[in-house]
This record gives structure tokens, sequence and C-alpha cells, in this order.
């Protein structure tokens, strides 16, 4: 009897264990599939509606929970369990998931451990197609991220637009990015945040740096642009750059104006969707705060400005296909043509 008892009482707590494992792989793909739909359905918004291009250049996707790795790339899952998954306007994906381990494979055959990142890079031998990365909302939640702002959802969805951006720019600024890291040695790990990583202690170029960037924002507080204020932050910018890019920061002139322009296209893109009625209907000035982030990242900071800016002056779809083309455009000179 208490044999039989036993194996009465480890089949119950068994199947109820496969039952809970059942129940939870079910929510986590239901999570996945949600979170993707709405990510995709941003970006289709953004780049149709109003950037007006209705095409996206091939990606491979790579998404995580704690548990599970999500992918469309036969590199990062060779194997696996094959999942419902979102298309993306032209692609049409096949996705697949399994357990990560806590590490993951990506579709550049490099493995990185299980974290916070979310970005975009070149795959090697394929031409203009890039990789994806991002953990799923209950990742970013399990991880404390908050913005009062945005809320936690708005706020992922448009990181996933800043970051899928950069994907759709292989062709002309991760080709360009490549180069400047090959060209350049300034003894310092080669970023977007190159130039605050260089002089984030200098307390005069920070002064200057933070009139700069005052007086693109204050340029922006009217209906119509203060084109005053616009043309004395470029004489700022002009002056930083001239008195502190020089000597072995000579180039660096020309890899900020394009940081400038690839990061703050990213935070306008995210900016785009937030306020937009069909997206996060937020409040531009509530949406300019929760993109700014208190202003922590130079790049993303002052690029935002400067398109929100550009914004005033022209409407995206006139320059937008540029910026996603095979061209380096410069959101400081197009500005400039402008004014």
């Amino acid at each position: 009897m208490k044999l039989l008892l036993f194996i009465f009482i480890s089949i119950s707590i068994g199947a109820s264990v496969s039952g809970q494992s059942k129940s939870d792989d079910k929510e986590r793909d239901k999570a996945f599939y949600s979170a993707t739909n709405k990510w995709f359905s941003a970006w289709k918004l953004v780049s149709k509606n109003i950037y007006k291009i209705h095409r996206v250049r091939p990606v491979d996707f790579v998404f995580f929970d704690d548990k599970y790795v999500y992918s469309t790339s036969t590199t990062t899952i060779k194997n696996g369990t094959e999942v419902k998954g979102c298309s993306l306007m032209n692609l049409s994906l096949k996705w697949k998931k399994t357990i990560h381990n806590d590490s993951i494979i990506l579709p550049d055959k490099s493995v990185v451990p299980i974290g916070l990142m979310s970005f975009a890079a070149e795959i090697p031998n394929e031409i203009n197609k890039s990789f994806f990365v991002m953990p799923l909302p209950g990742f970013w939640q399990m991880s404390g991220v908050t913005s009062k702002e945005l809320g936690l959802d708005n706020l992922v969805t448009g990181v996933f637009i800043h970051e899928f951006s950069h994907a759709q720019q292989m062709q002309n600024f991760g080709k360009r990015m490549t180069l400047f890291e090959k060209q350049n040695n300034f003894d310092i790990e080669f970023s977007d945040d190159i130039v605050q990583n260089i002089f984030s202690d200098d307390s005069n170029y920070l002064k200057l740096y933070n009139e700069e960037v005052q007086s693109f924002y204050q340029s922006l507080q009217s209906l119509t642009i203060d084109t005053v204020l616009v043309k004395d932050a470029l004489r700022l910018m002009t002056q930083r750059q001239a008195k502190y890019f020089k000597g072995k920061y000579a180039s660096l002139k020309e890899i900020d104006n394009f940081f400038l322009t690839m990061e703050g296209l990213g935070q306008y893109s995210m900016y785009l969707w937030l306020t937009n009625p069909r997206g996060g209907n937020i409040k531009k000035s509530t949406a300019i705060q929760g993109v700014r982030r208190g202003g922590n990242w130079w790049s993303q900071d002052e690029g935002f400005a400067l398109f929100l800016i550009l914004d005033k002056l022209s409407k995206p779809n006139n320059w937008a296909k540029k910026m996603f083309g095979y061209k380096i455009e410069n959101v400081i000179g197009l500005i400039g043509q402008l004014l």
C-alpha cells in the first residue's frame, strides 16, 4: 500500500508540474507574440504612414525572456520548436524557440550572455542584411526598468523602434560606422557614445555642450521654430567642435555629426510613434521628456533635438527615404539648407 501510494503521489506531482510547465510555456509564447506584434505594428505605422517607406530590408530577429530564445535565425536556433510568430511588412518570417541556458548564439556566430541589451548589427558575408537582438517586455520588467513619463510598455516599444531603425541603415550608416572604427583609434571603445566617453570629465567642454543643447531645445518652445536660437546653437556647435576636435581628435567632427544623425533619427522615430494617435497617443511635451531620459546620453539627446528642429522645417517624407537609403545624410547639413 505504501509503495502504491508513493507511486500515486509521484505521478500526481509529475502531472501537476508538467501541466504548470505547459501552461507557463503557453503564457511565454503568448507574451512573445503579443510583444512582437505590437513592435512590428509600431514600425509599420512609422515607416509606411509617416516616412512613406513601404518595405523593410532583411533582418534576422533574436528575442528572449529569462528562459527561451525566439528567433528567425538558423544560426541562433539550429533545431528547436516551431512557434507562431508575426511577419513584418514584406518579410515573411519563420520562428522557432529553444531554451537558452543563459547564453545565446547570435546570427554572426558570436555568443553573448543573457542580459539587458538591445541592438542591431551586420551579419558578416550577408549583403545589407542585419540581425536584431532584444529582450521581451517581461525581462525589462524583471530588470527594474521604468519610465514615469512613458510607462514601461511604451518605453520598450520605443526602444524597439529606435534600434530597428539602425537595422534598416546597414547599407549606409552601418558601413560608414565600420569604416570609422577601422580608421580611428582613440584608446577607448568605439561607439555612439565616443565623444561623451572622451570629454565627459572636462568641465569646460561640458559647459559648452550644455549651452548648445539647451539652445536647440529652447528653439522648439513655441509653435513656430525660433530660427535665431537655432543659428546661435549651430554656431556654438561649430565653436565647440573647432576648439576640441583637433590634433588626434580631428576626425571627431565628422564622427560627432554622424552619430548625432544616426542616434537622433532613432530617438525621433521613437517619438513619432509615441505621439501618434494610433501609436502611444502621448502628449508631445511628455513624450519629449520620456525620450530624453534626463539627457544622459549625449548623441541621442542632442540628435533628437536636431530632428525635432528638422521636423519643424520640413516634413519627414521629404528626407526620410534618404536617411534609409544608400547615402549618408547629415541632419546638421539638412537644417542648414532650410534655415
